[in-house]
C-alpha cells in the first residue's frame, strides 16, 4: 500500500504529459535532446564510438528513426555515456522499424523521463522524513525542477533516480548495493559525478562490513564507471562545438564575476557544513561545483546536480540539526547564481510555458 500514492502520481503525471505535450513529446514544444538520443542510440549499436568522434549528422547517417531527428545540432558529438544513450534504443528501434509511429515514440520517451523524475521526487520525499527544511526545499526547488526536466524529455532524471536510490540504500544500511546503484548513475550521465562522494561513503561503509563482500560489489561498479570513462576518453577534442554559454564555466574565470561569486558561496557553504558535522554533504557541494563549472551548456535542466547536496544531508547521521538549512540555502543561492533566469531555474520552464513564449 505504501507504493499506491506513487502509482497514482505516476499515472496522473503520465496522463497530463500526454495531454499537454507538444509535437516532439516535450511540454515546451521546442526541446529535442530526446530526439537526438533516439537516433544516437541507433548509431551507437550500429557504429560504436562513432557518436563520440563524429558529428551527429555523420554518425547517424542512414539510421534516423524518422525525418524529425535530422538537423539537431548536427555539428556536435554525443557527450553522454553509453548506458544513457542505450536507454533510448528500444523506442528508437521500434520507431525506425515502423512498429511505433514517430509521434507515439517521441511522446513515450518524454513521458518515461517524467515518470522517472516523479519516482526520484518520491524517493527524495521519503529521504527527507519529517524535516521542515527538506520538505520545503522539495516543494520549492527539487520537485518543480525535476518535473520540468523529465516533462521536457531530458533523461537526467534517470541519473538522479539512481543516485537517490543509492542514498536510500545507504540509509537502509545496504552500502554495497548503494555502490552498485552509483555505478549505474555514473554509467548513465556525466553529471552523476555529483554523487562521487556518496560512492566513497558507500565504499567506506562496505569495507567496514567486510572487504570480500565489498569487493564483490565494487568490481561491477567500477566496470560501470569505466564505461563512462571510455566515452569521456572518446570525446576528447570534440567538445569545442558546444559554446561555453554557462556563466560559471571555468573558462569565464577572470572574465566575469559570476564564477567568483559561485565559488565564494560554495566556500561559505562548505565551511558551515563541515563545522556542523555534515562532511559528506560538504564534499557533495564540492562535487556539484565541479560539475557546474565544467558544464559548457546552459539550460535549466543542468541545475539538477546543485539540488543534490541537501538531499545528502537528510541521510547523514550525526549532522547538526541546522545543517539542512545551510545545505538548502546553499542550493538555492547556487541555482540562482549559476542560472540567470528571471525566475529560478526550477520554475522558469513553467513560467515560459504559461506565458506562451515556447511551444
Amino acid at each position: 500500500m505504501r507504493f499506491l500514492p506513487l502509482l497514482l502520481v505516476v499515472v496522473v503525471g503520465g496522463g497530463v504529459q500526454a495531454l499537454v505535450s507538444g509535437p516532439n513529446g516535450d511540454v515546451g514544444g521546442i526541446y529535442t535532446d530526446h530526439l537526438r538520443h533516439l537516433a544516437e542510440s541507433q548509431a551507437l549499436v550500429a557504429r560504436g564510438s562513432a557518436i563520440y568522434r563524429q558529428p551527429y549528422v555523420e554518425a547517424t547517417e542512414g539510421l534516423l528513426p524518422c525525418p524529425a531527428h535530422a538537423g539537431l545540432f548536427p555539428e556536435r558529438t554525443a557527450p553522454y555515456p553509453p548506458l544513457g544513450v542505450l536507454l533510448h534504443w528500444p523506442l528508437g528501434t521500434l520507431e525506425r522499424l515502423h512498429l511505433l509511429s514517430p509521434t507515439l515514440s517521441h511522446h513515450l520517451t518524454a513521458t518515461a523521463w517524467l515518470v522517472c523524475g516523479l519516482c526520484a521526487i518520491w524517493l527524495a520525499w521519503r529521504l527527507a522524513g519529517g524535516s521542515a527544511a527538506g520538505r520545503l526545499g522539495l516543494v520549492l526547488l527539487v520537485a518543480p525542477l525535476t518535473i520540468g526536466v523529465g516533462a521536457n524529455g531530458f533523461y537526467d532524471t534517470a541519473f538522479l533516480f539512481a543516485g537517490l536510490g543509492a542514498l536510500a540504500l545507504l540509509a537502509a544500511n545496504r552500502p554495497e548495493w548503494a555502490m552498485l546503484a552509483l555505478g549505474v548513475a555514473a554509467a548513465l550521465h556525466f553529471r552523476a559525478l555529483v554523487f562521487a562522494p556518496i560512492g566513497l561513503w558507500a565504499l567506506v561503509e562496505s569495507l567496514r562490513r567486510g572487504p570480500r563482500r565489498a569487493l564483490a560489489f565494487l568490481v561491477p561498479s567500477i566496470v560501470l564507471v569505466l564505461s563512462a570513462a571510455w566515452a569521456a576518453w572518446a570525446l576528447v577534442g570534440t567538445l569545442d562545438t558546444i559554446p561555453a554559454d554557462n556563466p560559471v564555466h571555468a573558462s569565464h574565470l577572470g572574465h566575469g564575476r559570476a564564477p567568483i561569486r559561485f565559488l565564494l558561496v560554495a566556500a561559505v557553504g562548505v565551511v558551515w557544513l563541515v563545522a556542523w558535522r555534515a562532511r559528506w554533504t560538504a564534499l557533495t557541494v564540492v562535487a556539484a561545483v565541479l560539475v557546474a563549472m565544467s558544464d559548457r551548456s546552459y539550460g535549466f535542466w543542468h541545475a539538477l546536480p546543485l539540488v543534490v547536496p541537501p538531499l545528502v544531508v537528510a541521510v547523514e547521521t550525526g549532522a547538526d540539526r541546522r545543517a539542512p538549512w545551510v545545505a538548502w540555502g546553499w542550493s538555492i543561492a547556487a541555482v540562482l547564481g549559476a542560472f540567470l533566469y528571471p525566475f529560478t531555474a526550477a520554475w522558469q520552464w513553467l513560467a515560459d510555458v504559461v506565458a506562451g513564449r515556447i511551444g
